[in-house]
């Protein structure tokens, strides 16, 4: 993966890792943004299109690591499964101790799913919001279009 050096404090980091915590920070404050007049309100709207140009980006990786992270538990509990199998416990005692054994993958898991799905919700919410501008624009120069001038 592509490495990010600081400059100020020298921090070596994951670049992946800096674009979504940008990204996020952005996302959160885009969320909300309430403009006041119309020039907030076109820079609300190209900074949050600009956000959306590169959720698809952002959203798959996330779901990659979301079935990586899905697969991992899956191959640690069933690998744990025929270990207990094998040592002659019941099929439910031998899941039950699986499952427990497999819990920090299930929990990683879990944790990518949730990132994946606000994700998900921040785009929806960034596209309604960008719609609901529009909306609005076109209303304010629709109003001041009006009142026949000559």
């Amino acid at each position: 993966m592509p490495e990010f050096v600081d400059t100020k404090s020298g921090e070596v980091g994951d670049a992946v890792d800096i674009v979504k915590s940008e990204f996020a920070g952005k996302a959160a404050e885009l969320r909300n943004f309430a403009p006041t007049n119309p020039v907030e309100m076109e820079f609300f709207i190209r900074e949050a299109n600009a956000l959306l140009e590169v959720m698809p980006e952002v959203m798959l990786e996330i779901n990659n690591r979301r079935y990586a992270a899905e697969r991992t538990y899956a191959a640690r509990k069933n690998t744990q499964m025929a270990f207990y199998g094998r040592t002659g416990n019941q099929v439910s005692f031998a899941r039950a101790l699986a499952e427990v054994d497999a819990q920090s993958e299930l929990e990683t898991w879990h944790n990518t799913k949730a990132e994946y799905h606000y994700a998900e919700d921040t785009e929806r919410a960034l596209r309604t919001k960008i719609f609901s501008m529009l909306n609005i624009n076109k209303s304010v120069t629709a109003a001041y279009n009006t009142g026949g001038g000559r």
